[in-house]
Protein backbone atom coordinates (compact mmCIF):
# COMPACT_ATOMS: atom_id res chain seq x y z
CA UNK A 1 0.00 0.00 0.00
CA UNK A 2 2.56 2.31 0.96
CA UNK A 3 4.70 1.53 -2.27
CA UNK A 4 1.28 2.12 -4.19
CA UNK A 5 0.59 5.54 -2.47
CA UNK A 6 3.98 6.67 -3.48
CA UNK A 7 3.46 5.81 -7.28
CA UNK A 8 0.36 7.52 -7.03
CA UNK A 9 1.73 10.76 -5.72
CA UNK A 10 4.88 10.41 -8.29
CA UNK A 11 2.14 10.21 -11.02
CA UNK A 12 0.34 13.15 -9.80
CA UNK A 13 3.22 15.06 -9.74
CA UNK A 14 4.11 14.62 -13.84
CA UNK A 15 -0.07 15.75 -14.21
CA UNK A 16 0.57 19.65 -15.92
CA UNK A 17 -2.42 20.46 -14.20
CA UNK A 18 -0.61 20.38 -10.35
CA UNK A 19 2.64 21.48 -11.84
CA UNK A 20 0.46 24.34 -13.27
CA UNK A 21 -1.22 25.04 -10.17
CA UNK A 22 2.30 24.39 -8.22
CA UNK A 23 3.69 27.27 -10.80
CA UNK A 24 0.75 29.91 -9.78
CA UNK A 25 1.02 28.82 -6.30
CA UNK A 26 4.84 29.77 -6.41
CA UNK A 27 3.67 32.89 -8.20
CA UNK A 28 1.45 33.83 -5.22
CA UNK A 29 3.42 33.25 -2.53
CA UNK A 30 6.44 35.52 -3.85
CA UNK A 31 3.68 38.05 -4.33
CA UNK A 32 2.78 37.59 -0.85
CA UNK A 33 6.69 37.51 0.27
CA UNK A 34 6.80 40.96 -1.75
CA UNK A 35 3.63 43.01 -0.19
CA UNK A 36 5.16 42.05 3.58
CA UNK A 37 8.35 42.33 3.01
CA UNK A 38 7.49 45.95 1.91
CA UNK A 39 4.68 46.40 4.37
CA UNK A 40 7.40 46.01 7.12
CA UNK A 41 10.11 48.29 5.66
CA UNK A 42 7.83 51.33 5.33
CA UNK A 43 7.13 51.17 8.74
CA UNK A 44 10.39 53.19 9.07
CA UNK A 45 10.28 54.79 5.74
CA UNK A 46 6.79 56.65 6.58
CA UNK A 47 6.36 57.48 2.66
CA UNK A 48 3.00 59.25 3.09
CA UNK A 49 4.49 61.63 5.19
CA UNK A 50 7.58 62.75 2.64
CA UNK A 51 4.65 62.41 -0.46
CA UNK A 52 1.48 63.48 1.02
CA UNK A 53 0.65 62.58 -2.44
CA UNK A 54 0.24 58.85 -1.27
CA UNK A 55 -1.81 58.84 2.08
CA UNK A 56 -5.16 59.11 -0.23
CA UNK A 57 -4.09 56.14 -1.43
CA UNK A 58 -3.64 54.46 1.66
CA UNK A 59 -0.25 52.41 0.34
CA UNK A 60 -0.01 50.70 3.80
CA UNK A 61 -3.68 49.12 3.74
CA UNK A 62 -3.06 48.28 0.10
CA UNK A 63 0.37 46.04 0.54
CA UNK A 64 -1.67 44.33 3.95
CA UNK A 65 -4.59 43.43 1.77
CA UNK A 66 -2.78 41.91 -0.85
CA UNK A 67 -0.16 40.16 1.12
CA UNK A 68 -2.68 38.25 2.89
CA UNK A 69 -5.34 37.70 -0.08
CA UNK A 70 -2.05 36.26 -1.67
CA UNK A 71 -1.78 33.95 1.17
CA UNK A 72 -4.80 32.92 1.22
CA UNK A 73 -5.03 32.03 -2.81
CA UNK A 74 -1.42 30.09 -2.03
CA UNK A 75 -3.39 28.24 0.50
CA UNK A 76 -6.07 27.27 -1.75
CA UNK A 77 -3.96 26.10 -4.66
CA UNK A 78 -1.97 23.91 -2.30
CA UNK A 79 -4.09 22.59 -0.07
CA UNK A 80 -1.66 23.15 2.65
CA UNK A 81 -2.64 25.32 5.77
CA UNK A 82 -1.20 28.16 6.97
CA UNK A 83 1.54 27.99 9.82
CA UNK A 84 0.10 28.99 12.98
CA UNK A 85 2.35 27.59 15.88
CA UNK A 86 1.09 27.65 19.46
CA UNK A 87 1.90 30.56 20.22
CA UNK A 88 -0.44 31.89 17.49
CA UNK A 89 -2.99 30.62 20.13
CA UNK A 90 -1.80 33.24 22.87
CA UNK A 91 -1.78 35.66 20.39
CA UNK A 92 -5.06 34.39 19.83
CA UNK A 93 -6.24 34.97 23.63
CA UNK A 94 -4.85 38.52 24.00
CA UNK A 95 -6.48 39.09 20.55
CA UNK A 96 -9.73 37.78 22.01
CA UNK A 97 -9.34 39.60 24.99
CA UNK A 98 -8.56 42.90 23.08
CA UNK A 99 -11.91 42.21 20.50
CA UNK A 100 -14.30 41.67 23.57
CA UNK A 101 -13.39 44.12 25.63
CA UNK A 102 -16.23 46.94 24.25
CA UNK A 103 -18.31 44.38 26.10
CA UNK A 104 -17.13 45.41 30.02
CA UNK A 105 -14.92 48.65 29.17
CA UNK A 106 -15.47 51.94 30.56
CA UNK A 107 -15.27 53.76 27.39
CA UNK A 108 -16.54 51.06 24.90
CA UNK A 109 -16.09 53.23 22.05
CA UNK A 110 -12.45 53.83 22.25
CA UNK A 111 -11.96 50.23 22.84
CA UNK A 112 -13.36 49.31 19.79
CA UNK A 113 -10.93 51.33 17.98
CA UNK A 114 -8.46 49.86 20.03
CA UNK A 115 -9.21 45.96 19.15
CA UNK A 116 -9.30 46.70 15.57
CA UNK A 117 -5.67 47.76 16.05
CA UNK A 118 -5.15 44.58 18.36
CA UNK A 119 -6.37 42.73 15.11
CA UNK A 120 -4.30 44.74 12.70
CA UNK A 121 -1.28 43.28 14.57
CA UNK A 122 -2.72 39.95 14.95
CA UNK A 123 -2.85 39.89 11.05
CA UNK A 124 0.52 40.98 10.23
CA UNK A 125 2.21 38.40 12.63
CA UNK A 126 0.46 35.69 10.79
CA UNK A 127 1.67 37.46 7.59
CA UNK A 128 5.35 37.56 8.46
CA UNK A 129 5.26 34.12 9.57
CA UNK A 130 3.92 32.66 6.27
CA UNK A 131 4.88 34.96 4.10
CA UNK A 132 8.72 34.76 4.84
CA UNK A 133 8.89 30.93 4.68
CA UNK A 134 12.25 29.92 3.61
CA UNK A 135 15.72 30.90 4.58
CA UNK A 136 16.35 33.33 1.50
CA UNK A 137 13.14 35.19 2.22
CA UNK A 138 13.72 35.76 5.29
CA UNK A 139 17.02 36.94 5.19
CA UNK A 140 16.06 39.26 2.13
CA UNK A 141 12.96 40.52 3.95
CA UNK A 142 15.55 41.46 7.35
CA UNK A 143 17.85 43.08 5.42
CA UNK A 144 14.85 45.53 4.05
CA UNK A 145 13.35 46.11 7.46
CA UNK A 146 16.79 47.26 9.08
CA UNK A 147 18.26 49.16 6.43
CA UNK A 148 15.16 50.82 5.91
CA UNK A 149 15.43 51.96 9.36
CA UNK A 150 18.53 54.22 8.03
CA UNK A 151 15.92 56.93 7.03
CA UNK A 152 14.28 57.36 10.55
CA UNK A 153 17.83 57.49 12.32
CA UNK A 154 19.21 60.27 10.05
CA UNK A 155 16.46 61.92 9.70
CA UNK A 156 15.51 62.16 13.59
CA UNK A 157 19.09 63.48 13.94
CA UNK A 158 18.31 65.52 10.82
CA UNK A 159 15.74 67.47 12.68
CA UNK A 160 17.22 68.03 16.08
CA UNK A 161 20.16 69.42 14.00
CA UNK A 162 17.90 72.00 12.39
CA UNK A 163 15.71 72.40 15.47
CA UNK A 164 12.24 70.85 13.03
CA UNK A 165 9.68 68.74 14.68
CA UNK A 166 11.13 69.45 18.39
CA UNK A 167 8.70 67.91 21.15
CA UNK A 168 9.43 70.15 24.51
CA UNK A 169 11.70 72.37 22.33
CA UNK A 170 14.58 70.23 22.18
CA UNK A 171 13.82 66.18 21.59
CA UNK A 172 14.55 65.31 17.95
CA UNK A 173 11.41 62.66 16.28
CA UNK A 174 10.37 61.45 12.82
CA UNK A 175 7.36 60.75 11.40
CA UNK A 176 4.23 58.76 10.67
CA UNK A 177 4.13 55.65 13.97
CA UNK A 178 7.94 57.28 14.71
CA UNK A 179 6.66 61.19 15.47
CA UNK A 180 6.57 59.99 19.58
CA UNK A 181 10.41 60.35 20.72
CA UNK A 182 10.27 57.73 22.80
CA UNK A 183 8.82 54.83 20.25
CA UNK A 184 11.19 56.80 17.79
CA UNK A 185 13.86 55.42 19.70
CA UNK A 186 12.31 52.44 20.93
CA UNK A 187 11.95 51.34 17.09
CA UNK A 188 15.79 52.48 16.48
CA UNK A 189 16.89 50.06 19.22
CA UNK A 190 15.38 47.20 17.41
CA UNK A 191 17.27 48.03 14.13
CA UNK A 192 20.56 48.10 15.19
CA UNK A 193 21.65 44.36 16.54
CA UNK A 194 20.30 43.87 12.85
CA UNK A 195 22.42 46.42 10.83
CA UNK A 196 25.51 45.34 13.24
CA UNK A 197 24.86 41.79 11.97
CA UNK A 198 24.66 42.72 8.32
CA UNK A 199 28.16 44.82 9.15
CA UNK A 200 30.02 42.06 10.98
CA UNK A 201 28.25 39.04 9.73
CA UNK A 202 30.33 35.98 7.92
CA UNK A 203 30.10 36.11 3.97
CA UNK A 204 28.34 39.63 3.84
CA UNK A 205 29.59 41.52 0.88
CA UNK A 206 31.47 45.03 1.11
CA UNK A 207 28.71 47.37 0.08
CA UNK A 208 25.86 45.31 2.30
CA UNK A 209 28.73 45.62 5.41
CA UNK A 210 28.95 49.40 4.85
CA UNK A 211 24.98 49.59 4.64
CA UNK A 212 24.67 48.06 7.96
CA UNK A 213 27.65 50.43 9.45
CA UNK A 214 26.12 53.21 8.37
CA UNK A 215 22.46 51.86 9.38
CA UNK A 216 23.74 51.20 12.88
CA UNK A 217 25.80 54.83 13.25
CA UNK A 218 22.03 56.62 12.23
CA UNK A 219 20.17 54.78 14.92
CA UNK A 220 22.95 55.46 17.24
CA UNK A 221 22.77 59.48 16.14
CA UNK A 222 18.86 59.41 16.03
CA UNK A 223 18.43 57.56 19.67
CA UNK A 224 21.02 60.47 20.92
CA UNK A 225 18.27 62.90 19.31
CA UNK A 226 15.25 61.71 21.16
CA UNK A 227 16.67 62.31 24.16
CA UNK A 228 15.18 58.96 25.68
CA UNK A 229 15.97 57.59 28.60
CA UNK A 230 14.81 53.96 27.99
CA UNK A 231 16.00 54.12 24.66
CA UNK A 232 19.00 54.76 25.67
CA UNK A 233 18.83 51.54 28.32
CA UNK A 234 17.61 49.60 25.37
CA UNK A 235 20.53 50.37 23.32
CA UNK A 236 22.60 49.52 25.74
CA UNK A 237 21.39 45.92 26.79
CA UNK A 238 20.39 45.95 22.89
CA UNK A 239 24.25 46.16 21.21
CA UNK A 240 25.69 44.17 24.70
CA UNK A 241 23.53 41.16 23.62
CA UNK A 242 24.66 41.43 20.08
CA UNK A 243 28.26 41.22 21.23
CA UNK A 244 27.76 38.18 23.85
CA UNK A 245 25.75 36.30 21.49
CA UNK A 246 28.26 36.91 18.34
CA UNK A 247 30.04 34.34 16.92
CA UNK A 248 32.82 36.81 15.83
CA UNK A 249 33.23 38.26 19.51
CA UNK A 250 36.22 40.11 18.58
CA UNK A 251 34.40 41.79 15.37
CA UNK A 252 31.50 42.24 17.23
CA UNK A 253 33.17 43.74 20.46
CA UNK A 254 34.84 46.24 18.12
CA UNK A 255 31.99 47.23 16.79
CA UNK A 256 29.85 47.76 20.25
CA UNK A 257 33.42 49.79 21.71
CA UNK A 258 33.36 52.22 18.31
CA UNK A 259 29.56 52.95 18.05
CA UNK A 260 30.41 53.12 22.62
CA UNK A 261 32.97 55.40 22.30
CA UNK A 262 31.58 57.42 19.38
CA UNK A 263 28.55 57.97 21.73
CA UNK A 264 30.31 59.30 24.92
CA UNK A 265 32.22 61.63 22.87
CA UNK A 266 29.45 63.07 20.64
CA UNK A 267 26.19 62.63 22.62
CA UNK A 268 25.14 66.51 23.64
CA UNK A 269 25.39 67.89 26.75
CA UNK A 270 21.70 67.84 26.98
CA UNK A 271 21.51 64.34 26.57
CA UNK A 272 23.44 63.20 29.55
CA UNK A 273 21.73 65.99 31.56
CA UNK A 274 17.94 64.09 30.87
CA UNK A 275 19.70 60.81 31.59
CA UNK A 276 20.46 62.17 34.87
CA UNK A 277 17.00 63.35 36.06
CA UNK A 278 16.54 59.09 36.23
CA UNK A 279 17.82 59.36 39.25
CA UNK A 280 15.95 62.60 40.71
CA UNK A 281 12.78 60.95 41.02
CA UNK A 282 9.62 63.79 41.89
CA UNK A 283 12.22 66.74 40.99
CA UNK A 284 11.33 65.36 37.56
CA UNK A 285 7.99 65.81 36.21
CA UNK A 286 7.84 62.92 34.08
CA UNK A 287 9.31 60.51 36.15
CA UNK A 288 6.85 61.69 38.61
CA UNK A 289 3.84 61.05 36.04
CA UNK A 290 4.92 57.76 35.45
CA UNK A 291 4.81 56.92 39.02
CA UNK A 292 1.27 57.83 39.40
CA UNK A 293 0.47 56.16 36.05
CA UNK A 294 1.45 52.89 37.62
CA UNK A 295 -0.47 53.41 40.39
CA UNK A 296 -3.79 53.82 38.14
CA UNK A 297 -2.26 50.23 36.66
CA UNK A 298 -1.98 48.92 40.27
CA UNK A 299 -5.15 50.32 41.22
CA UNK A 300 -7.33 49.17 38.45
CA UNK A 301 -5.84 45.46 38.89
CA UNK A 302 -6.90 45.32 42.63
CA UNK A 303 -10.39 46.42 41.16
CA UNK A 304 -10.76 44.46 37.75
CA UNK A 305 -7.51 42.45 37.87
CA UNK A 306 -8.98 39.33 35.26
CA UNK A 307 -10.25 41.96 32.15
CA UNK A 308 -9.14 45.25 33.06
CA UNK A 309 -10.80 48.23 32.21
CA UNK A 310 -11.22 47.68 28.54
CA UNK A 311 -8.34 48.06 25.45
CA UNK A 312 -7.60 51.27 24.76
CA UNK A 313 -8.93 52.40 27.93
CA UNK A 314 -6.42 53.29 30.15
CA UNK A 315 -6.17 57.08 29.66
CA UNK A 316 -10.08 57.16 30.75
CA UNK A 317 -9.28 55.05 33.69
CA UNK A 318 -7.58 57.83 35.10
CA UNK A 319 -10.59 59.71 35.93
CA UNK A 320 -11.23 56.77 38.20
CA UNK A 321 -8.12 55.13 39.29
CA UNK A 322 -5.24 58.37 40.00
CA UNK A 323 -4.55 59.16 42.64
CA UNK A 324 -6.33 62.45 44.16
CA UNK A 325 -2.90 64.36 45.00
CA UNK A 326 -1.92 63.72 41.09
CA UNK A 327 -4.93 66.75 39.67
CA UNK A 328 -6.51 63.47 38.04
CA UNK A 329 -9.58 65.64 36.42
CA UNK A 330 -7.86 68.45 34.77
CA UNK A 331 -4.29 67.31 35.19
CA UNK A 332 -2.12 65.60 32.73
CA UNK A 333 -3.50 61.83 32.07
CA UNK A 334 -0.02 59.53 31.24
CA UNK A 335 -0.48 56.59 29.61
CA UNK A 336 1.58 53.22 31.43
CA UNK A 337 4.81 53.64 30.46
CA UNK A 338 5.39 50.14 31.11
CA UNK A 339 4.24 47.12 28.41
CA UNK A 340 3.46 44.81 31.34
CA UNK A 341 1.15 47.39 33.37
CA UNK A 342 -0.55 48.70 30.20
CA UNK A 343 -1.95 45.33 29.47
CA UNK A 344 -2.52 44.48 33.23
CA UNK A 345 -4.44 47.55 33.22
CA UNK A 346 -6.69 47.32 29.58
CA UNK A 347 -7.10 43.40 30.12
CA UNK A 348 -6.05 42.53 33.10
CA UNK A 349 -4.61 38.74 33.62
CA UNK A 350 -6.30 37.31 30.53
CA UNK A 351 -4.69 40.03 28.61
CA UNK A 352 -1.45 39.87 29.67
CA UNK A 353 -1.18 35.89 30.04
CA UNK A 354 -1.87 36.30 26.10
CA UNK A 355 1.00 38.48 25.22
CA UNK A 356 3.73 37.48 27.72
CA UNK A 357 3.50 34.16 26.53
CA UNK A 358 3.46 35.29 22.91
CA UNK A 359 6.33 36.85 23.08
CA UNK A 360 8.11 34.60 25.54
CA UNK A 361 7.53 31.82 22.96
CA UNK A 362 9.09 34.35 20.22
CA UNK A 363 11.93 34.98 22.63
CA UNK A 364 12.05 31.38 22.87
CA UNK A 365 12.49 30.64 18.73
CA UNK A 366 15.05 32.97 18.31
CA UNK A 367 17.27 31.11 21.17
CA UNK A 368 16.64 27.45 19.65
CA UNK A 369 17.45 28.99 16.42
CA UNK A 370 20.78 31.04 17.10
CA UNK A 371 22.90 27.49 16.33
CA UNK A 372 20.94 26.63 13.29
CA UNK A 373 21.24 27.84 8.97
CA UNK A 374 19.71 31.20 10.41
CA UNK A 375 21.85 31.53 13.74
CA UNK A 376 23.35 34.98 12.59
CA UNK A 377 20.15 36.24 11.88
CA UNK A 378 18.44 34.72 15.31
CA UNK A 379 20.80 35.76 17.28
CA UNK A 380 20.55 39.60 15.84
CA UNK A 381 16.82 39.44 16.12
CA UNK A 382 17.15 38.10 19.56
CA UNK A 383 19.55 41.08 20.41
CA UNK A 384 16.98 43.49 19.37
CA UNK A 385 14.23 42.14 20.66
CA UNK A 386 15.77 41.71 24.33
CA UNK A 387 16.76 45.92 23.62
CA UNK A 388 12.79 46.22 22.33
CA UNK A 389 11.37 44.86 25.26
CA UNK A 390 13.95 47.05 27.67
CA UNK A 391 12.36 49.86 25.90
CA UNK A 392 9.03 48.58 26.52
CA UNK A 393 9.40 48.46 30.53
CA UNK A 394 10.16 52.31 30.57
CA UNK A 395 7.56 53.65 27.23
CA UNK A 396 4.99 50.77 27.12
CA UNK A 397 3.17 50.51 23.40
CA UNK A 398 1.26 47.24 22.95
CA UNK A 399 0.50 47.93 19.74
CA UNK A 400 3.78 48.80 18.56
CA UNK A 401 4.22 46.81 14.60
CA UNK A 402 7.95 46.65 15.76
CA UNK A 403 7.33 44.56 18.43
CA UNK A 404 4.99 42.17 16.38
CA UNK A 405 7.64 42.57 13.75
CA UNK A 406 10.59 40.91 16.00
CA UNK A 407 8.86 38.43 17.07
CA UNK A 408 7.71 37.63 13.62
CA UNK A 409 11.29 37.27 12.55
CA UNK A 410 12.00 35.06 15.45
CA UNK A 411 9.36 32.35 14.66
CA UNK A 412 10.53 32.18 10.99
CA UNK A 413 14.26 31.94 12.02
CA UNK A 414 12.91 28.69 13.78
CA UNK A 415 10.18 27.76 11.67
CA UNK A 416 11.28 27.81 8.22
CA UNK A 417 15.15 27.49 8.68
CA UNK A 418 15.40 24.07 7.62
CA UNK A 419 12.03 22.80 6.12
CA UNK A 420 11.17 25.54 3.90
CA UNK A 421 11.44 24.44 -0.05
CA UNK A 422 14.38 26.49 -1.70
CA UNK A 423 13.10 28.83 -3.97
CA UNK A 424 14.07 31.98 -6.07
CA UNK A 425 13.13 34.91 -3.96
Amino acid sequence: MLRLARVQTATLQGVPEVAARRGQAEKVAQIAFFATALFAAQLYLSPAQWFPVLEPAHHAAILSVVGLAALCVRRALTGQPLWMGWRTGLLAIYTGAALCSPLWSIVPEDSKLGALEVLKHFLFFLAVANAFDTPRRIRIALALYALAAIAPGWGTFNNWMHDQLLVEGFRGRWLGVMADPNHDAMALVGAIPILLFLATGRGHRWPLRIAGAVGAAGCIAGIIATHSRGGSIGLAIAVLMFALLSRRKALAGMAVLTAAAAMLLLAPASFWERNETAGLGAEDLSIEGRLQAWQVAARIFQERPVLGVGEGAFLEAWNQYAPIDSDRLFGHHYVAHNLVLEVLGQLGLVGLIGLMGFICASLWSAWKARDGELGGEARAVLAALLGYLACQMFSGYSTSWFLFALCGFATCCQAWAKRGPQETV
